[in-house]
C-alpha cells in the first residue's frame, strides 16, 4: 500500500517520500436516497467504515464505539469531520434501512452517512480503494466477510496513515478497538485542528 521512495539533495542528504494513494471516484447512495460521490467529501477529513445492517459480529462490537468517537470529536468543536459507513450488503440494505439502523444506534446523522450502492463499485471500492476485504461467504456469519479495520481520508481525499504508541506507521485502525479508536481521535485531531501540535505529521498513504 506505501512505498518508501529514496531520493538525496544536492547536500546529499537522503529522504524517504512515500507514495499517495488517493481516494477512487465513487457514486452511492446514502440514507435519505441522495446521492453521494468522493467529490462531495472535499473539503472533510472522515473515516470510512464497511459494514452491513444484518451483521451479527463485527458491527455490534464497533457501532457503540465509533458513537463515542462521533461524540469525542464533536466535544473538539471539529466541524470538517464525518464518518462514512458503507454497506458491503448492498442488496438488502436499502436507503430504508440504513436510516432505521442510524436510528436503532441513536447515531448523530449530521456528520454520519450510511452508504449502499452496486454491489460491484461497492467490492471494488473496498479492495483496491480502502484496500480492506469484502466478499459474499456463506460461511461467515451474517453471509457476507468483510473487515473491522477504518481508514482515514483527508480533506483533499488522500487516504493517510498514523502512528500507533511505539510511534510506529500505523495503517488502518480496528473498530472493535476502544484503544484504536482512541488513537484514531487523536488523528483526526491533528488533521482537523490547524494549531494541533505534536511532534510528527500524519503521512499520506
Amino acid at each position: 500500500v506505501e512505498k518508501s521512495i529514496l531520493d538525496i539533495d544536492s547536500l546529499g542528504n537522503v529522504f524517504e517520500f512515500i507514495d499517495s494513494a488517493r481516494v477512487p471516484d465513487f457514486n452511492l447512495i446514502n440514507q435519505h436516497e441522495k446521492i453521494v460521490t468522493n467529490q462531495d467529501l472535499l473539503g472533510y477529513n472522515y473515516i470510512v467504515h464497511f459494514f452491513f445492517t444484518s451483521c451479527p459480529t463485527i458491527c455490534i462490537d464497533a457501532m457503540p464505539k465509533l458513537l463515542h468517537l462521533q461524540t469525542k470529536i464533536k466535544n473538539y468543536g471539529i466541524e470538517n469531520f464525518k464518518i462514512i459507513s458503507i454497506s458491503v450488503d448492498p442488496d438488502n440494505d436499502t436507503p430504508d434501512k440504513l436510516q432505521k439502523y442510524a436510528e436503532y444506534y441513536g447515531a448523530d446523522l449530521s456528520n454520519w452517512v450510511f452508504l449502499t450502492g452496486p454491489e460491484d463499485e461497492i467490492y471494488n471500492l473496498a479492495r483496491y480503494g480502502f484496500f480492506v476485504p469484502a466478499a459474499k461467504d456463506k460461511k461467515q456469519p451474517g453471509g457476507v466477510f468483510h473487515s473491522s479495520d477504518l481508514t482515514i481520508v483527508d480533506d483533499r481525499g488522500y487516504i493517510r496513515t498514523g502512528l500507533d504508541k511505539k510511534k510506529k506507521t500505523k495503517f488502518v485502525y480496528d473498530a472493535t478497538q476502544a484503544a484504536d479508536i482512541k488513537l484514531l481521535v487523536g488523528e483526526i485531531q491533528r488533521l482537523s485542528i490547524t494549531e494541533f501540535k505534536d511532534n510528527y505529521d500524519i503521512k499520506q498513504r
